[in-house]
């Protein structure tokens, strides 16, 4: 080796080195990505907000959302896997709220104005900055139909899903005591602005569970937000309760399914942070802030076609990114569907919440051969 080619070894020694180090710490600083882990619903839901919220928000701030898969209920705030964000059905989070499993604060401040001069609590929906939560969108509880399955006469009201006689087939319902109840008493004549009044007596909860009685043998039980439209389009049942997203877009690939908007339940969906997260990261008040600007709120109608919580919203809904139809036809809120609606009063199904389910197990130990879904 000649004597001036004695210094490249170092050199290059030292360059080699130095990309080590620095292949080293980009390595570790890809581990390190801050990430959230938000508890949501699947399937098109989470579709519709991977592609309007999650993608958007990770993209802007460099922060990883990782899903956890739920099903509803208060389990997932407690044990060895809480995630960090939930989003939650009202009647749910503020049962959790009274039970403290949720932490308190206001999101007022949380939350980004829209414009200059239009406050925060004017443009959203009343009563939607609870002490745990914040609402975000609208959905409705509701019972859709495969359309084959009657020939002549069609089902049009939530008494024909009781009627077993004009509408045979079996019927579809999520396991719990919640919608079924109001349903029932709805299906009896009771008028809407009655419901949980009387639901709050002895002689509600009797007629309502009278007529439940009606489909004893006949109900198949779904669990996942998805079964619905699997079990109308496969004809395991011939009206099934519902989520209108999730039919909404079950009809994309079967139009024999046909919403029925009477008697639809509407309630709201809200954002809340798990008690069992000590120190919550602020990336969390990061992805709620941004979740709620209304073009984002928008973004996430047009792609199912769930309603914002606040007004500013509306006018930046277009149409289905797909199916290309105008989404503000299919929100639960629209004044055509809204004839015969009951907004769920959850405060209510706070403080019912031991009774309502000693009732229904009760109704259920002494139910022979109901089908289950799976």
């Amino acid at each position: 080796m000649r004597q001036s080619e004695a210094p490249v070894m170092p050199k290059l020694s030292s360059l080699l080195c130095g990309m080590a180090l620095a292949l080293g710490a980009s390595s570790a600083i890809a581990d390190e990505q801050p990430s959230i882990t938000i508890s949501t619903w699947g399937g098109a839901y989470q579709a519709a907000q991977q592609q309007a919220l999650f993608a958007p928000f990770e993209v802007q701030t460099g922060i990883k959302i990782n899903t956890q898969l739920q099903q509803g209920g208060l389990d997932m705030l407690t044990g060895d896997n809480v995630p960090d964000l939930v989003d939650m059905e009202e009647a749910d989070g503020q049962l959790a709220c009274e039970k403290g499993l949720l932490h308190k604060m206001d999101f007022v401040p949380v939350v980004a104005p829209e414009k200059a001069g239009l406050s925060v609590k004017d443009d959203f929906l009343p009563k939607a900055f609870l002490p745990c939560g914040v609402a975000h969108m609208t959905f409705a509880t509701l019972v859709a139909f495969n359309t084959n399955a009657f020939q002549d006469e069609k089902p049009s009201t939530i008494k024909d899903f009781f009627d077993l006689k004009r509408f045979p087939g079996k019927r579809g319902l999520r396991k719990n005591s919640g919608t079924i109840l109001e349903w029932a008493l709805m299906a009896d004549g009771v008028p809407i602005s009655q419901v949980y009044d009387l639901l709050s007596t002895e002689r509600g909860l009797r007629l309502a569970f009278r007529r439940l009685e009606s489909l004893r043998g006949n109900i198949v039980w779904w669990d996942k937000p998805e079964e619905p439209g699997q079990l109308l389009s496969e004809g395991k049942v011939t009206m099934s309760s519902g989520y209108n997203g999730r039919f909404f877009d079950d009809q994309i690939s079967n139009k024999a399914i046909t919403l029925l908007w009477d008697g639809q339940i509407i309630d709201r969906s809200i954002w809340v942070i798990p008690a069992a997260i000590k120190k919550p990261d602020p990336a969390l008040t990061q992805f709620i802030r941004f979740a709620t600007q209304p073009k984002q709120m928008a973004r996430l109608a047009e792609r199912i076609p769930y309603g914002p919580s606040r007004s500013s919203a509306l006018k930046y809904i277009g149409n289905h990114p797909v199916e290309g139809t105008l989404m503000m036809h299919h929100l639960p809120t629209n004044p055509n569907h809204l004839k015969r609606s009951l907004f769920r009063d959850t405060g209510w199904y706070a403080k019912t919440d031991t009774l309502r389910s000693q009732a229904f197990d009760h109704w259920l130990s002494l139910s022979k051969g109901l089908q289950h879904s799976q």
